[in-house]
């Protein structure tokens, strides 16, 4: 019994080392969220005996849960890089073919050849359709949009004729 009861305590340390040696990899990244490893303890119990006389039988990993506390906001150069302050995700398309969305906390936008604003694996940011004057006209997650930025200077057209004057 005892040679279990160390041997889960074992378990628990390498768990806990493998999550912050993932939060120290991560350190770095734009949006990472530490996470926490929490335990229980294995009591064996019986009926006979009071749980204030009986020998913890070990521990487990009771969860490992994402601490989504606020972090430090910093200033970029990128009028695209984006932040959340408190609880939420931004919601990108990483397939624009499908349905499926996924949720992520890195606010590294840039905007794609076709105008499309995207994240750093190309899914485009998501976003509520609206009106002409800028009512939401949708909320659900199904109906969300690919962020594209208008063509605001016009279609480009190629120079057919230039006229250079030159005084030597």
């Amino acid at each position: 019994m005892s040679f279990y009861t160390s041997l889960s305590g074992l378990q628990g340390a390498q768990t806990e080392l493998a999550t912050i040696s993932h939060n120290l990899a991560n350190s770095g990244t734009n949006g990472f969220k530490r996470s926490r490893v929490e335990f229980g303890d294995v009591i064996a119990s019986t009926a006979t005996k009071s749980p204030n006389q009986l020998i913890g039988s070990g521990s487990y990993v009771k969860s490992i849960r994402q601490q989504f506390s606020q972090g430090g906001l910093q200033q970029s150069q990128s009028s695209l890089d984006l932040a959340i302050s408190g609880e939420g995700f931004f919601v990108v398309k990483p397939n624009p073919n499908t349905n499926e969305v996924a949720f992520t906390r890195n606010g590294s936008f840039s905007v794609s050849a076709d105008r499309f604003v995207v994240d750093s694996q190309g899914a485009a940011v998501q976003v509520f359709p609206v009106d002409g004057s800028g009512t939401v006209v949708a909320t659900d997650i199904e109906d969300t949009v690919s962020l594209r930025l208008p063509q605001t200077s016009g279609t480009p057209k190629a120079t057919g004729n230039a006229k250079v004057s030159v005084n030597l």
